[in-house]
């Protein structure tokens, strides 16, 4: 993946990339049927070969370097990131988070349908920062910028299903997003960041379902 830092990228279809990727997402806000579970997913794809060809799709799949360690290093890290973003929101800002009604609602098949929404959560957030550290010369300054835009527009992307509650989005959902994308790029494939992700979202999934019995 990190081999697109500094591939060749298609910079007229940046713009055609970003309103793919914000097809998807309206997509799946607006619950349009057969579609929606696939919206983000799909136009991820395709935004990665409009951007840098086949080469886009096969190195942002690519083997998982460090797999195992960087697996369990992330879903850790991302619970941590998560706990400490609710004590700021909750002790020191004051503010209450929002249930996710997703949750709220999820069932076992529900399970199975969220994997595609969150390969397209993967994926809409990797090529937001794919394309930024590319335009911006592929440097490490570039990365740190990447990484943090790509996850404050992660965040705000969760704003209508936490109620547009700012503090929530910001200190815990892109905080927990952070570790997500640092294990990608530790392995240097989407994969280990999808199954990261899948992970942590499934656990509290499961806890609610079992709440609810």
């Amino acid at each position: 993946m990190k081999q697109l830092f500094t591939a060749r990228m298609s910079k007229p279809a940046v713009p055609v990339a970003l309103i793919l990727l914000f097809a998807g997402f309206l997509a799946l806000s607006y619950n349009i049927p057969f579609i929606a579970p696939f919206a983000i997913a799909v136009a991820g794809f395709i935004s990665l070969y409009i951007l840098f060809g086949k080469q886009g799709i096969i190195y942002t799949f690519s083997k998982p370097q460090k797999p195992v360690s960087t697996y369990f290093l992330g879903l850790v890290g991302a619970y941590i990131f998560a706990g400490i973003g609710i004590f700021i929101t909750k002790e020191l800002i004051g503010n209450t988070p929002n249930s996710n009604p997703v949750a709220e609602k999820m069932t076992l098949l529900g399970l199975i349908k969220t994997i595609p929404m969150l390969l397209g959560e993967e994926l809409i957030t990797i090529v937001l920062l794919l394309i930024i550290v590319n335009l911006l010369g592929g440097t490490r300054k570039a990365l740190v910028i990447g990484v943090v835009v790509s996850t404050l527009v992660f965040g705000f992307l969760h704003l209508p299903t936490y109620d547009w509650n700012f503090a929530q989005v910001i200190f815990i959902i892109a905080a927990a997003r952070i570790p997500f994308t640092l294990a990608s790029l530790r392995s240097n494939s989407l994969y280990t960041g999808l199954f990261i992700h899948i992970t942590y979202d499934w656990i509290v999934f499961i806890l609610v379902i079992i709440s609810h019995h």
